[in-house]
């Protein structure tokens, strides 16, 4: 396999020849890009269509001292920083820069439409990138470490497998667990930085009289409140009893005056039968004289 890869990049570094109008752009010198016209082209000696597009782009840099623009290229696998920080997921992708304003191509491309691409400045009618993909934004700039520690990592698979002779899997166990270890170390090391700088204590400590006043003036509040419960709860057995002892009292009243009149009710009872009998006994001496005057 490695192998196969070096005949590859020898067999396409063929294709790539020098020209001198042809500028090179890596990570030292790719802020230059932001002051005048550019034209650049991100491409990698593997990609066959980096290579079909190869010898319209050397043509169309003959012409950048006409066109009073600059043509440029970028090798991903070199600088794989670039291609993160442009944001490139396709090769060939080509970038037309004006005074640091960047837009995507998206024509034919010949050297023809290249050059009336920007001899008619057609790029005037496409959108401009937007300002959070800008290459000189600080995202942009994580992103592209992020790109080159991943071409680092696969680097150093190739380096296992190829050189040391470690199989794939064992390579995979070893990123697995300097991940762990890294992420752990990480870790400890921001809760440490929380802890500096936002540490867990209030405040000062108070001095030790001012603790003691506080926990006597604590002590003298919860007695006064334990005193004010024992003063509540006498009252409430005070209304209590004192609710019971009208309770009662009504209730003799009551017993009274029911016992007043069932009293009364059987007098005037008697009465009533008293003059029954009266007005009987006078009926039976009435009826003994009319008897003796009729003998």
């Amino acid at each position: 396999m490695y192998r196969l890869i070096c005949f590859l990049l020898l067999f396409t570094s063929y294709g790539y020849g020098y020209n001198k109008n042809l500028i090179h752009i890596d990570e030292e010198n790719w802020r230059q890009i932001l002051e005048g016209e550019w034209m650049i082209e991100f491409h990698a000696p593997w990609c066959p269509a980096c290579r079909d597009l190869q010898k319209a782009w050397d043509s169309f840099a003959d012409w950048s001292r006409d066109l009073n623009a600059n043509v440029a290229e970028v090798d991903v696998t070199t600088d794989p920083g670039l291609s993160g920080r442009f944001l490139v997921t396709a090769l060939p992708t080509i970038y037309h820069v004006k005074d640091g304003v960047f837009r995507l191509y998206a024509g034919a491309r010949d050297k023809d439409d290249f050059i009336n691409y920007v001899q008619d400045k057609k790029w005037s009618s496409f959108p401009p990138m937007a300002g959070w993909k800008h290459p000189d934004t600080v995202q942009m700039t994580i992103v592209s470490y992020f790109f080159k520690v991943s071409m680092s990592v696969r680097d150093l698979h190739n380096y296992f497998v190829e050189k040391q002779g470690i199989p794939p899997w064992g390579s995979y166990a070893i990123f697995g667990v300097t991940t762990l270890v890294l992420g752990c170390i990480l870790g400890f090391l921001i809760v440490c930085l929380i802890d500096l700088i936002f540490p867990t204590t209030l405040g000062p400590a108070a001095p030790a009289a001012a603790t003691t006043e506080h926990t006597s003036s604590s002590k003298k509040q919860q007695k006064n409140k334990e005193k004010k419960k024992q003063q509540n709860a006498k009252e409430h057995k005070n209304k209590e009893k004192k609710s019971d002892h009208e309770k009662s009292e009504e209730d003799k009243s009551g017993y009274n005056t029911q016992s007043q009149s069932e009293g009364d009710l059987s007098a005037v009872e008697e009465k009533e039968k008293e003059n029954i009998r009266l007005r009987k006994k006078e009926k039976v001496v009435a009826n003994g004289k009319s008897e003796t005057g009729k003998k």
